[in-house]
């Protein structure tokens, strides 16, 4: 999670900040450093699929593509995501011979579990709920509920977080797990 925080958390203010939006980089967002960007119940939350980042603030007004600009935010957080695992899969077999062995089975397997982690993250992160990134699109749809959705986001991110350990989340999306797994992992 904190590898991923981090890619999903820089992507996500960097996309904004180019933008137009310097509302992140005000933040202390426009960073690779995890500790900017984990949420703790995200993280716990993430152990069991629906895993999200602090939730980032963007100004619509401020970018230059105006509520469209939320869309690609949210594209970028999961694209960037994905992108992650798929350069990790790619070096794999360049670095792990590099390594003894038993450092070399340990990297596999974290390469493994980020990847597999990261689809599900990328996945959960782009529907429309507080506190996921996702919810931007529901602010490029109604700008108006903005602040509605930033005061929702505790309740709504402790309702996921019970709907992730009760394995709600999985059977709901894993048939789409699957597909994009397939796609992103080879699985």
């Amino acid at each position: 999670m904190v590898f991923i925080a981090a890619v999903h958390g820089l992507a996500v203010a960097g996309t904004a900040v180019a933008l137009g939006d310097p509302g992140p980089r005000y933040d202390g967002r426009l960073t690779p450093n995890p500790l900017s960007h984990l949420d703790v119940l995200g993280t716990l939350a993430g152990v069991f699929s629906a895993g999200w980042i602090k939730p980032i603030a963007i100004d619509p007004a401020e970018l230059r593509t105006g509520r469209i600009g939320l869309v690609l935010v949210v594209l970028a957080g999961a694209g960037a995501t994905l992108a992650s695992v798929m350069v990790l899969r790619f070096v794999r077999p360049y670095l792990l011979p590099l390594l003894p062995d038993t450092t070399s089975a340990l990297a596999f397997a974290f390469i493994e579990t980020i990847g597999e982690v990261s689809v599900w993250f990328a996945l959960v992160n782009v529907l429309p709920l507080p506190p996921l990134t996702g919810s931007h699109l529901l602010v490029a749809i109604a700008p108006q509920w903005r602040d509605r959705l930033r005061r929702s986001q505790p309740y709504a991110a402790v309702l996921i977080a019970g709907l992730a350990v009760a394995g709600v989340v999985t059977r709901l999306l894993g048939p789409v797990h699957a597909v994009l797994a397939r796609l992103v992992l080879g699985e």
